[in-house]
This record gives structure tokens, C-alpha cells and sequence, in this order.
């Protein structure tokens, strides 16, 4: 038996570090993965944005570079005009070329042909107006752009130029096939401004450039700024360059012998990018011999033809070397934990699976019927919660017991308040009937009065007619037949209200239903003391509803508040529109008690009532919110306690289109 149990207990200790390693070894491979992959990610765009922001440095260094040519010319421009001698402007030009630190500076006339150069003083007379920026300057304007300048204006301006531009293209990796063998033209920051006279009038222009082809000052001075000369292994770990097409004309970038890589090419997908459709470029890319981190921006003319484009780029290598280093020590450190964790699991499921078999002796006595009985275990963890829970299991089914037979003796005294509940209602059901007998009695004396008031009133009138003016009597009988025709109205409304009939459905002008039924009650003695303030809306659209049931709801409604304010206080009635005309909302506010919280929920209920004695039955607001409902309208209150209620009905209006709300 306890080698039975022994080797039970190994198989489920056995299954339970299996399961776990399953499980532990699947994450922790995901994780490392996901780890792996996230770091790669990370790690690689931040080296794409890095290149990013060094782009962005070299253009902003690159538009430094037209921003001065173009400030040359523009300061340069009014000085030469000024200079009256030949041997004057020569020098002036020399001094504005010193300063602008160009390649050529030259003088142009109205009709765009040169009037005067620094670097060929003899070269004269020909047309430049196929610079761009020339023709913007003569037309008034200061322009300045990157041009690709002929080779034989190259020539013109300076024959040094013209040599410096001829660069031969080399076979390239990943480059397009075919493509010229040389290039003759330069790429070159063209600047120019208008020349005016006196009068303000364009007398030519000066035109000023530097050649960026075969011109190394500019890239190495964005490299040693943005790198500073920091190197991976025997690369540099940042290239800066300049191309005029697809050919670099000016760069950072070495070949394997060590030489500036001039005259190689972009490659393929860079340029089709860049070159061909104009948009900037930020990925990896192939560069002569190495994969780089790489930014491309489009460099384009006056006229917004993309004529080169300006790079900068990172070496991959570096990023990569710093990539594999953290996997590495990612999944070292992963390893390392799996192994400490296969351990501690080992101990902890030793430990954690000994009190079992304890555990199940303990049951075994608990289904014989034994309800003392507890379970222990020394474990921590989930097993000791769970021989707690078992424990307060065993308490509450204890506990449970002990309620079931208290239940049970108190199910006779809870019938006993029930059926006490019910013979209350069937007493009010009695005083509700009774009422109603009474409204019946109250509305066939209000008949029988009727007909002798109209006896008095008539013989009255009649008395009237034939006594003077001047009578003493006169003045007391028509007091009497004032209060005659007032007992008569009341009489009148009483029986109206108070016929039982079928609900008659007509239009209704609310302000006058409210006027009639404040008329019911505003002679009683328990309104004597009552302040009636009335706030009636003018131009009300009208209701579709039964008057008797209306004014049974208000004065249900007022005989609450009236009661409530202990026959003492302000009432105030108002009338207006609401939902957009739509309805006619009623509010009846008074400044009584008011209604605690708790009650407010279940004032509308049948046979609730929170007045105190006999003063109510508790059906006359269920009623009222029987009415309204079935009107198709709503009824709400809102309360606070010693301060007073506000009731508010909503009834739908007949037609909106009565009542404009503008």
C-alpha cells in the first residue's frame, strides 16, 4: 500500500513538472522571441531615426550653404552697381567673391549676357539667360538654387571648373545597368540677384557658384560634425554624400582601396525611389560595399526637377554587432532563469504534493457524515487555501443548519405578518369603497342643492328688477345673488367632476382646466390659510384628454400639498411648453414638509402613505399615475425634506403648430 501510494505520488509529482516544464519552456521560447524581436526593432529604428535627424542636420547645413550665396549677391549687388570704373567693379566682384567664399562671381547685363567676371576677366559678352536663377534675377527677383551646370559654362567661368566636373562613372553593386560613362556637367549652388540703378531700375545681374562636384569641404565637414571621426572596426561609422543623378560627386564613402568613391553609383531602389518619383527615402540600402542605415533626400532645382540627391548613413554593422549582443545575453540570462526556475519548481511540488494523501483521509471522513471534521495542511500556497476553503465550507454548512431550523421557527410569526399586511389592505380596499359611496352621496346632494339654488337665483334676479335703484334692500340682494350664482358654479363643478362616465376625449386648454378646479377647492376652509400663486403661460398648445380625469389628478395632487404644508403656506401652479412644444408640463409646488428619501421611490404606489393616522389611503397619487399614464403622458416629483415638493405632469399636445417656442 505505501508502495502504491509512494508511486502515485511520484507520477502526479512527475506529471506536475512535466506539465510545468511544457508549459514554462513554450513561454519562455515565445518570450524570447517576442524579447528577441522587439530589441531588433528597437534597436534598428532608433539607428533609421538617428540617420533621420543627421539628414536633417546636413540639409539644414546645405541650405547654410545657398543661404550665404544668396546673401552675397544681395549685399553684393548695390556696391557693384555704385562702381563707376571698370577696374572698380573688377575689384568689388574680387572682394564679394573673397567674402561668399564661391568658385565664380559674375556680372550679367539687362539682356543676361556677362558683362564681367572675377576668375575670367577676358571672357565676356556671352549669354548666361539659360541659368535659371539669372532669368529670375533680371526679372527682379533673388534666387538661388542647385543647378546642373554645363561643362562649357563651366569652361567660361573657370577652366579648373570644367576639369574638376569630369568624373567617370564606375561599375556599381545593386546600381541600374547602362548609364553614362562620365559625367561633364557639375552640380553646383547657383545664386543670383537683380543689379539696379539709381532709379531702381534692373540693369543686369550678378550671379555667383560653387561646384559641388569633386569638392570634399562640404561632406566632411557635416561628417566630422555629425561623427566626428567615430569608426567600427576599419569603417567609418557614418557617410555623408552628394549626387549629382544617381552618380556621387561628392562623399565620405571609401572604396575597398581606401579612395573617396566618386563616381559610383546609388543603388537600383534608392533611385527609383528618389530620383524618379521624388520621395524621400529611409531604410537600409546598399553602399558601394557595405549595408547601411541610410536617409535620402531629393535635391532639386529652381524649377523643382530633382537634379541629386543628399545622403547620410550609418553603418549597419555596428547597430547589428549591438543588436546580437543583447539577444545573446537576452537568451543567456532567459537560460539561466529557466534552469533556476526548473529547481525551485522541483522542491515546491515535493513539498506541495506530500499533504495530499493527508488530505484525502480527511474527506473520506467527512463523506462518512462527520462534520467536525477539518483538514490541515502544512503546504503553502493554493493546497492551504484550499483545505481553508474546505474548512469554511464545512463551518457555513454548519451554520446553514442551525438557520434552517431557526427559519423554521420563525415561518409562523412571519405568516402572522403577512396575513396582518393583508387584512390591512382589504381595510383600506373598504375605506377606499366607502369613499367612493360617499363621493356618490356628496355628488346626489350636490344635485338636490342644485335645483333649489336655481329656484333662489331666478326669484332673486326677479326681486331685482322691479326694486329701484335707490333701494336699500337692492344692495343686500344682489350680494345674495352673487353668492347664489358662485354656490351654483361650484355646485356645477362638483357634479361635473364627480359624474362616473366613460373617459371623454376632447381638446383642452389646460390654464382654463386648472382655473376650473382651483374654483373646487378655493372656497374650502383647509385653503383659507393657503397662498395660491398662479403662473400661466400664454398661446399653450392644447391636450387631448378627459377633463374630470385631469382635474381629479390636480386635485389629488392639491389636497396632498395642502395637507403636507399642515393647511398653511404657498402653492404655486405654473404652466409651460416643454420637449420643443411638443408638451404641456404642469407643476404644482408646494412649501410643506416634503418627502424623505426612502419614500420618494414609492409614493405612486397603491395603499403607500406616508401621512400619519387616517388623514390618507394611499391610492389617490396611484391613481392620478393611472390617469397620466393612460393619457400617454408622465408624472415625476422631486423633494427635500423641509422645504417642500414639486410635481410635475407631462401631457402630449394636440397640435404643436400652435405654439411657436421662438
Amino acid at each position: 500500500m505505501r508502495l502504491d501510494l509512494a508511486f502515485r505520488t511520484r507520477s502526479l509529482k512527475a506529471k506536475l513538472i512535466l506539465s510545468y516544464l511544457v508549459i514554462l519552456g513554450a513561454g519562455g521560447l515565445v518570450t524570447s522571441l517576442v524579447g528577441s524581436w522587439i530589441v531588433s526593432t528597437t534597436i534598428m529604428t532608433q539607428a533609421q531615426r538617428t540617420a533621420g535627424h543627421d539628414l536633417v542636420t546636413a540639409q539644414t547645413l546645405y541650405e547654410g550653404e545657398l543661404a550665404t550665396l544668396r546673401h552675397a549677391v544681395t549685399l553684393g549687388g548695390p556696391a557693384i552697381a555704385a562702381a563707376s570704373r571698370r577696374d572698380a567693379l573688377l575689384a568689388q566682384l574680387a572682394a564679394v567673391r573673397a567674402d561668399a567664399g564661391c568658385d565664380f562671381l559674375s556680372l550679367t547685363d539687362a539682356a543676361g549676357r556677362v558683362v564681367a567676371r572675377v576668375a575670367g576677366p577676358g571672357a565676356t559678352g556671352d549669354d548666361v539667360g539659360e541659368i535659371a536663377e539669372v532669368r529670375a534675377a533680371l526679372a527682379g527677383r533673388v534666387a538661388a538654387a542647385t543647378e546642373v551646370v554645363p561643362a562649357e559654362l563651366l569652361a567660361r567661368e573657370d577652366p579648373a571648373l570644367a576639369a574638376r566636373a569630369l568624373i567617370a562613372v564606375l561599375p556599381t553593386t545593386h546600381a541600374v545597368p547602362g548609364g553614362p560613362d562620365r559625367l561633364t556637367a557639375g552640380l553646383t549652388l547657383v545664386a543670383a540677384a537683380p543689379v539696379r540703378d539709381a532709379a531702381g531700375r534692373v540693369r543686369g545681374a550678378l550671379y555667383a557658384g560653387r561646384l559641388l562636384s569633386g569638392q570634399f569641404q562640404f561632406v566632411d565637414r557635416v561628417w566630422q560634425l555629425l561623427y566626428r571621426g567615430e569608426r567600427y572596426g576599419r569603417q567609418d561609422v557614418g557617410t555623408v554624400t552628394i549626387f549629382q543623378g544617381d552618380v556621387r560627386v561628392a562623399t565620405t564613402v571609401r572604396g575597398r582601396d581606401g579612395a573617396r568613391a566618386v563616381g559610383t553609383r546609388v543603388s537600383a531602389p534608392v533611385r527609383q525611389a528618389v530620383l524618379e518619383r521624388g520621395e524621400p527615402w529611409r531604410d537600409r540600402a546598399f553602399v558601394v560595399d557595405h549595408w547601411y542605415i541610410t536617409a535620402y533626400d531629393p535635391i532639386r532645382d529652381l524649377q523643382g526637377t530633382v537634379v541629386g540627391i543628399l545622403y547620410v548613413g550609418v553603418l549597419e554593422t555596428g547597430y547589428a554587432a549591438i543588436r546580437n549582443r543583447v539577444i545573446l545575453s537576452f537568451f543567456a540570462l532567459a537560460t539561466v532563469g529557466f534552469l533556476l526556475i526548473i529547481g525551485i519548481t522541483y522542491v515546491m511540488i515535493s513539498n506541495m504534493t506530500r499533504p495530499i494523501g493527508e488530505m484525502v483521509a480527511a474527506t473520506r471522513n467527512i463523506t462518512a457524515g462527520r462534520l467536525d471534521q477539518e483538514v490541515r495542511a502544512d503546504a503553502q500556497g493554493e493546497l492551504a487555501l484550499l483545505a481553508d476553503s474546505f474548512n469554511t465550507m464545512l463551518a457555513s454548512l454548519r451554520q446553514m443548519r442551525g438557520d434552517l431550523e431557526e427559519w423554521g421557527r420563525t415561518l409562523e410569526e412571519k405568516v402572522r405578518e403577512r396575513t396582518e399586511q393583508v387584512t390591512a389592505m382589504q381595510v383600506r380596499v373598504a375605506q377606499s369603497e366607502r369613499l367612493a359611496s360617499l363621493g356618490m352621496l356628496a355628488a346626489g346632494v350636490a344635485h338636490e342643492v342644485n335645483n333649489p339654488l336655481g329656484g333662489i337665483l331666478a326669484l332673486t334676479a326677479l326681486t331685482l328688477e322691479d326694486l329701484p335703484p335707490d333701494h336699500p334692500d337692492r344692495h343686500n340682494l344682489e350680494v345674495v345673488l352673487r353668492q347664489t350664482e358662485r354656490c351654483r358654479d361650484i355646485v356645477k363643478g362638483l357634479l361635473d367632476f364627480s359624474r362616473q362616465s366613460d373617459a371623454t376625449m376632447e381638446e383642452l386648454q389646460v390654464n382654463a382646466v386648472l382655473d376650473q378646479t382651483l374654483a373646487l377647492v378655493g372656497q374650502q376652509a383647509s385653503f383659507f390659510n393657503v397662498e395660491l400663486v398662479r403662473d400661466w403661460a400664454p398661446d399653450l398648445p392644447p391636450v387631448t384628454a378627459d377633463r374630470s380625469q385631469i382635474q381629479q389628478v390636480i386635485l389629488n395632487i392639491l389636497m396632498n400639498a395642502v395637507q403636507a404644508m399642515g393647511e398653511r403656506g404657498t402653492l404655486t401652479l405654473t404652466t409651460r411648453p416643454s420637449a420643443g412644444g411638443r408638451e404641456v408640463e404642469i407643476q404644482i409646488a408646494d412649501t410643506g414638509c416634503g418627502i424623505p428619501p426612502d419614500m420618494i421611490d414609492r409614493i405612486f404606489d397603491p395603499f403607500f402613505t406616508a401621512k400619519q393616522g387616517s388623514q390618507g389611503t394611499g391610492l389617490g397619487l396611484a391613481i392620478a399615475y393611472g390617469i397620466v399614464t393612460r393619457h400617454r403622458g408622465h408624472i415625476s416629483v422631486q423633494s427635500e425634506v423641509g422645504h417642500g415638493t414639486t410635481f410635475t405632469i407631462r401631457l402630449p399636445a394636440t397640435r404643436t403648430e400652435l405654439y411657436d417656442p421662438a
